[in-house]
């Protein structure tokens, strides 16, 4: 009966209020691909920062931060977002309505929609459950996520890894917002052709001291060779016991057909000049697949999180969370 009366609250007030969240959704959206376009950064990377603001609107994933940064982001619209998001902001706050992609927890049926905010609460989970246990953390292609300056714990190492126009306006904007962090370390890399474990070394990384890596949706826009070159580097640079937070897409997921909303999206990116590439075969068994991938570079794959296989046509998952360990 709850659930009821708060999907109610949220339909009456969707119709009411319906050429505002319009409105905002078309000026979010025009603003961020404008600027996007104009600044040279990357589209994809604000999808991510869009998640966690309607995530902390909605109580679910608290990040006062993410609210101010956005505010003072060129390529977003806080105000764009409140207005998109009105309805079921109200909704929320009058009867508790949560919109159900944000909140599912059988991981079998996250959709491709779903998924973006199960990925934001996943990797955060996986940083609370084993920051204390590392000395150093390093996010590469870290975009515009404010990971780093939510990590508490003020003994650890924290490294950014990006490219430099990305990392610039990250700073411009942190500074702007008053919530830069003297902690982190940012270094200019393009994972293409950039030395970043020198770089890393250059700036104070230790490789004597167990690490935290985060390579969160970043492999699928490189090739293969430069993805299996990352994990080389990686395995070269870490202590026994440092640990690989990484995700991958299935190649059916994003080269195939079966996702409108995903080919759409596909054909979106590559006007900003970023293309989906690297992904992994899903069909069969995904554990022994990363398995494979992983045992060249002294990787063990210690925990996955499969998504999606109730959620699509063809009953195969489409989207993985592997927490592998340096040995």
């Amino acid at each position: 009966m709850i659930k009821l009366s708060q999907n109610f609250a949220y339909i009456i007030l969707q119709l009411v209020l319906l050429p505002i969240s319009l409105l905002g959704a078309l000026y979010a959206l025009q603003k961020e691909k404008k600027i996007s376009k104009s600044l040279n950064i990357s589209y994809t990377a604000g999808q991510v920062i869009q998640g966690q603001w309607i995530l902390h609107y909605f109580g679910i994933r608290e990040d006062k931060k993410i609210i101010k940064f956005i505010k003072n982001f060129p390529a977003e619209s806080h105000i764009g977002f409140y207005m998109m998001m009105m309805p079921a902001i109200i909704a929320n706050r009058i009867s508790g309505f949560i919109p159900k992609a944000l909140s599912k927890k059988n991981i079998k049926k996250i959709s491709s929609y779903s998924f973006l905010f199960f990925r934001t609460k996943k990797f955060d989970t996986i940083i609370a459950e084993n920051i204390n246990k590392m000395n150093q953390v390093v996010i590469i292609g870290a975009g515009f996520d404010l990971r780093a300056n939510n990590i508490k714990n003020s003994k650890i190492r924290i490294f950014e890894l990006d490219k430099k126009n990305t990392q610039d306006l990250k700073i411009k904007t942190l500074k702007k917002a008053k919530i830069y962090d003297n902690r982190i370390t940012y270094i200019n890399c393009d994972l293409n052709n950039t030395d970043w474990p020198k770089e890393l070394i250059n700036n104070g990384f230790d490789k004597s001291k167990k690490t935290l890596f985060l390579f969160e949706s970043v492999s699928c826009y490189l090739e293969r060779k430069i993805v299996e070159n990352t994990f080389i580097k990686i395995s070269s640079l870490s202590a026994k016991g440092s640990i690989l937070a990484q995700d991958f897409y299935s190649t059916k997921f994003l080269h195939g057909n079966e996702f409108k909303r995903v080919k759409k999206g596909k054909e979106l990116v590559k006007k900003f000049g970023e293309n989906w590439k690297f992904t992994i075969d899903m069909s069969k068994d995904i554990n022994k697949e990363i398995e494979q991938l992983f045992k060249t570079y002294n990787l063990i794959n210690e925990e996955v999180f499969i998504c999606g296989e109730q959620s699509t046509k063809s009953k195969e998952p489409f989207y993985v969370i592997s927490l592998a360990r340096v040995i």
